[in-house]
């Protein structure tokens, strides 16, 4: 995995400054769009009074033109102002996607690009705002782009502990306890909410509207393509392989993994986001958090960010989960 210490210094010395779509004497043909995904764990305010400031300057850094929040609690408007006052790209729109009041509100997105559509509730379904929810944005070239936050339901049994309990056992000569069967039924909530969204509830918010889709978030399950039979023998998969669906379940709608487009060794950029916390360390490489994209659209890069900014000194990273941070580039259409 690319630790990002350099991305991190070359993001603070002006990582925004992309370089540009096309030749200096031609027409722009496409908005770099920059998208950071991350589940901030508690509002960002786990690790003692100052984590939260230092997240912020950490997403301000980062300076995404979309920024798709799990765990936001109560943090939705100091996003919202840090990322206005501080990214240097203008004023930033928050949308609330979970409705409910400071503290209960998981999901939210953040968006430096003109808000033209805010997706109501999911309705009728396994899911609801608390697991799915977007809006639509207006790109500078008037393309339109549609953004949608995501949180599955972490599970107990979790695959994740399965898969790393396995490998425990087998790095100590002792047959694995957990089938196949088990990991694949230990993922069976995060297989009925993501068959939701993207059978019934993506479909029915969208009404037939085919702009560029993203989506982004907290799918609490391991990648199914990373635990393919053909990549039992990368380090840390100890032989292992096994059936997940549900990330399957969502590029079997069309989406494009955005990480693994731009890192297809699974080898060599295994990509973890579970967990940057010492409490949480993993034996087995474990990719939790995606962005996904539907349509017209360009993957450029894809990077974890799970090392505190240098300027921070020694602790703790800022949360649980890595953020993933996606340099995309949406085509323009006359």
């Amino acid at each position: 995995m690319r630790r990002l210490a350099a991305l991190l210094a070359a993001t603070i010395a002006g990582l925004g400054a992309l370089p540009a779509a096309a030749a200096p004497e031609a027409e722009p043909t496409g908005t770099q769009v920059r998208v950071l995904t991350w589940n901030i764990l508690h509002g960002g305010r786990e690790y003692g009074p100052q984590n939260l400031p230092n997240l912020l300057d950490q997403v301000v850094a980062v300076r995404p033109d979309v920024f798709f929040t799990v765990e936001t609690y109560g943090s939705g408007p100091d996003i919202e102002r840090a990322l206005s006052q501080r990214a240097g790209k203008g004023a930033y729109t928050g949308v609330r996607v979970t409705d409910r009041p400071p503290g209960e509100d998981n999901l939210w997105l953040f968006t430096r690009f003109p808000v033209s559509h805010r997706y109501p509730a999911p309705q009728g379904g396994v899911v609801d705002d608390f697991n799915f929810g977007g809006a639509r944005v207006r790109l500078p070239e008037g393309t339109e782009l549609n953004l949608f936050t995501v949180w599955l339901p972490y599970s107990d049994p979790w695959n994740g502990y399965l898969v790393d309990d396995n490998a425990a056992a087998i790095r100590t000569g002792v047959p694995p306890r957990h089938s196949g069967a088990d990991i694949q039924r230990a993922e069976t909530e995060q297989q009925r909410h993501i068959d939701d969204i993207v059978r019934t509830q993506l479909p029915a918010m969208l009404g037939g509207n085919t702009d560029p889709v993203l989506m982004g978030g907290d799918l609490n399950t391991l990648a199914a393509h990373d635990w393919r039979p053909e990549h039992a023998a990368c380090t840390g998969h100890l032989g292992m392989s096994y059936p997940l669906g549900a990330t399957a379940a969502v590029t079997a709608a069309g989406f494009a993994d955005t990480y693994r487009t731009a890192h297809p060794d699974v080898c060599a950029e295994p990509g973890s986001t579970w967990s940057p916390q010492p409490a949480e360390r993993m034996i087995t490489p474990q990719r939790i958090d995606f962005t996904f994209a539907r349509g017209d659209v360009r993957v450029e890069r894809s990077e974890v960010v799970d090392q505190r900014m240098p300027e921070h000194g020694p602790g703790v990273f800022y949360s649980d989960h890595a953020a993933v941070v996606t340099d995309l580039v949406v085509p323009h259409h006359r």
